[in-house]
């Protein structure tokens, strides 16, 4: 029967093609789609890992740019047990850098957004957009975590900021910075080189690369001198970042502390990635949602294809009848050959994702990896098999119900 099916499709090529186009394409957004999906979950849950402290912001903030939080905040932190270093932070997003302005930068990424779709270079773009991070550099020092210090010491240049730092306009960028920034001469900046930030020169001596194009866009110098530049009152800061004396407890201690301080958030890296997951996981009905539309198309195709196949073989199925083939024979037949239709758009569907995310992944940076795990594979295969065997069930239904000879003679007329 399964042999029969195949010689039947390969019988009207033409038609066997365009019904396979129409069913891979939708496949191929299908496991796109979830592609960047995972590569997002899989940034994230990479630039989080690094991060072993809680963060201590405002209430109902996504961001730590958004976050104000009094400094005496500080005073109450310490009375909570299991604390062992509290270090505070203040964040905004730099003002004009070596004479381009941040918003600029963001309405022309989003442009390119909107003008070229979503792309490498595109999405890098909006991930561009520089951020300054004051730290108290001696509470800095103490802790153990220091994404930007380690980074240094493993694949980077100079040296992190350290006491003697302190009312200085040193600054630590990342390599990702450097090359966006250049000198006049056109080469990337480096140790030495000057960065002026909201109309002020700062000195560089150190750049990090993290890898991360959510952390490589950290511009690092003295609280002092970032509350100054952005303009943040010294009775003021962002967030805390804490540690503790056993880092197993942070989810218990941030609990300690939300009861104990009103209107903070205290968030371990455990909560972040929890909120990420929400979020994605909304963002995957949405785009569930949406394929479908697609699939729904590639449906109607099976469906028209098969109709219009078991139409013009009307007298095929009147002559099999009579030569004893029974009901159920002729209705495996016809949803055996969209089943196989749907089977090999899967397979098409699948090889075209697997080529467009090798080829994508060459052109993506900044940690960003397109991710195609064993079970989108069987998720394209397995809704293409559906998909196809759902599109033929009508017309076998159809061809089955003819009487063998209303069939030849609807066929040879």
């Amino acid at each position: 029967m399964g042999h029969f099916a195949w010689r039947n499709l390969l019988t009207r090529p033409l038609r066997t093609i365009l019904a396979l186009i129409g069913l891979s394409i939708p496949i191929l957004g299908v496991i796109g789609l979830f592609s960047l999906s995972g590569g997002l979950r899989n940034l994230v849950g990479d630039t989080l890992s690094r991060v072993q402290g809680v963060m201590v912001m405002r209430d109902n903030v996504p961001s730590p740019v958004l976050s104000k939080l009094p400094a005496n905040t500080f005073d109450k932190l310490k009375e909570i047990p299991g604390i062992r270093i509290i270090a505070p932070e203040v964040w905004d997003i730099a003002p004009e850098v070596n004479g381009t302005r941040t918003f600029a930068k963001i309405a022309s990424a989003t442009a390119g957004v909107m003008r070229e779709g979503i792309n490498s270079k595109a999405l890098t773009g909006l991930f561009d957009m520089p951020l300054v991070q004051g730290q108290d550099i001696p509470r800095h020092q103490n802790l153990r975590s220091g994404v930007y210090p380690t980074s240094i010491k493993e694949k980077g240049e100079g040296r992190f900021l350290d006491p003697s730092d302190v009312g200085t306009n040193h600054i630590v960028i990342s390599r990702k910075l450097s090359k966006a920034y250049k000198r006049p001469d056109g080469k990337p900046s480096g140790l030495g080189d000057t960065f002026v930030i909201g109309g002020k020169p700062f000195e560089i001596i150190g750049i990090y690369d993290t890898g991360s194009m959510l952390l490589d866009v950290v511009i690092v110098m003295d609280i002092t001198v970032a509350r100054e530049l952005l303009g943040i009152s010294k009775d003021m800061v962002s967030t805390f970042y804490v540690e503790m004396d056993d880092p197993t407890k942070n989810d218990a201690i941030s609990l300690e502390i939300e009861k104990q301080i009103p209107n903070v958030d205290a968030r371990s890296m455990n909560e972040f990635m929890a909120n990420f997951g929400m979020i994605m996981e909304q963002l995957d009905t949405f785009l569930l949602m949406t394929v479908s539309l697609a699939l729904l198309v590639g449906i109607v195709g099976i469906v028209n294809t098969m109709l219009m196949s078991t139409t013009e073989r009307f007298v095929e199925f009147g002559v099999l009848r009579t030569n004893g083939w029974s009901r159920s024979n002729v209705l495996m037949l016809i949803t055996f050959e969209s089943a196989f239709l749907g089977l090999l758009s899967g397979a098409i569907g699948c090889v075209l994702a697997y080529v467009g995310v090798t080829v994508g992944n060459q052109f993506l940076s900044g940690g960003m990896r397109l991710s195609l795990p064993a079970n989108l594979f069987l998720l394209g295969i397995g809704l293409s098999l559906v998909t196809g065997t759902l599109g033929g069930l009508y017309p076998a239904w159809r061809a089955s119900r003819l009487v063998p000879m209303d069939a030849i003679r609807l066929g040879s007329r």
